[in-house]
């Protein structure tokens, strides 16, 4: 919902300013998916901003929840008929959400299934921030009981390639009179577009930021991902270290395991030692995760904890993410791709 597009239009109608907060209660606190449930507004103002100003900028398609874990995925129709998802996840103690920040993406990696819808076009900030809205109506609904504690822009699309769009709506997500999730518990994801990240750390300095790296060898990681093709690593590695410099924050390595393609003794040197040529390489952490290869296939997890073992053994930080909704086609793009 476009908060101030509803306060404009409760100012334009002549109406007392109690009556936005009164909005902001129902929206935000209470998680109301329809105005009619705002029952502290009257009945001729609900029946009007419900014709004029939905709660929602797109319609909820489709809902999964996986029957290993508490994983919830959406598919997500726009009004121009554009199809995107989001991801409701509990990793930990709290909900976590993960958001898309475009319709496909341009960047065609060869292990993602956005990738092979192409691109379609960027988000509006409302569309991404919306998607964490109907995620806390669900809760809400469900009687879940916690709240939403975090966003990971690891969703559709490649968040840096909708830069303006995305800070906005990183900014309205932590902005105290919405949601009110906190700066550090935003987190962008890109594949490496190394001229956005001096910007990045001027206009997000507390966002968490993770890097999809996925191979340290510049032929390898072309194949995987394209974009390397244009910000190779050593791009990549000038910009961290940079990013680090102004930041002082922990970036995190994001490496999807795959068997007898990144996973090998010699991957795992070469990626330590990409890590050891960052200045102020302490503050580098890698996530490892058991690729999610659809019908409910993974990574074998012994493949991924060896993997592990290597990096440990060199000194390297290295943490197993747990690979969550693999029953319903959670990772990136799989529920719209099969949906298509």
């Amino acid at each position: 919902m476009n908060f101030e597009r509803v306060k404009q239009y409760i100012k334009d109608a002549g109406l007392p300013n109690f009556r936005i907060a009164q909005v902001q209660e129902a929206v935000f606190k209470r998680g109301i998916s329809s105005w009619n449930e705002a029952s502290n507004l009257p009945a001729e103002l609900r029946a009007k901003l419900a014709q004029e100003q939905p709660i929602l900028s797109f319609k909820v398609s489709k809902i999964v929840v996986s029957r290993q874990d508490r994983t919830a995925k959406a598919l997500l129709t726009l009004n121009d008929g554009l199809q995107i998802e989001t991801v409701l996840l509990k990793p930990q103690d709290t909900w976590s959400v993960c958001v898309s920040s475009q319709v496909g993406c341009a960047l065609h990696c060869s292990f993602c299934s956005t990738g092979k819808m192409g691109f379609k076009r960027d988000l509006t900030e409302e569309e991404i921030t919306d998607q964490v809205l109907m995620w806390y109506q669900y809760i809400h609904k469900e009687k879940l009981g916690e709240r939403i504690s975090s966003v990971v822009f690891m969703g559709m699309g490649e968040p840096l390639l909708n830069y303006l769009n995305v800070v906005k709506a990183a900014h309205d997500l932590s902005n105290p009179d919405y949601l009110n999730i906190g700066a550090r518990h935003i987190s962008i994801s890109t594949s490496g577009i190394a001229d956005k990240l001096h910007k990045l750390a001027l206009d997000l300095p507390q966002a968490n930021l993770a890097v999809s790296l996925h191979n340290a060898d510049n032929a390898e990681r072309s194949k995987l991902m394209p974009v390397n093709r244009k910000y190779d690593l050593d791009d990549l590695k000038k910009a961290l270290e940079e990013y680090i410099a102004m930041t002082g924050r922990q970036v995190f390595l994001e490496y999807s395991v795959l068997e007898n393609i990144n996973s090998r003794p010699e991957h795992i040197r070469k990626l330590a030692d990409w890590i050891y040529s960052i200045k102020d390489n302490y503050l580098l952490h890698v996530n490892l995760i058991a690729c999610n290869l659809g019908r409910g296939e993974k990574t074998d997890e012994r493949v991924v904890k060896n993997f592990a073992a290597g990096l440990k053994a060199m000194g390297i930080g290295v943490t197993i993410r747990k690979s969550m909704g693999n029953d319903i086609l959670a990772a990136c793009g799989q529920l719209a791709a099969q949906h298509r």
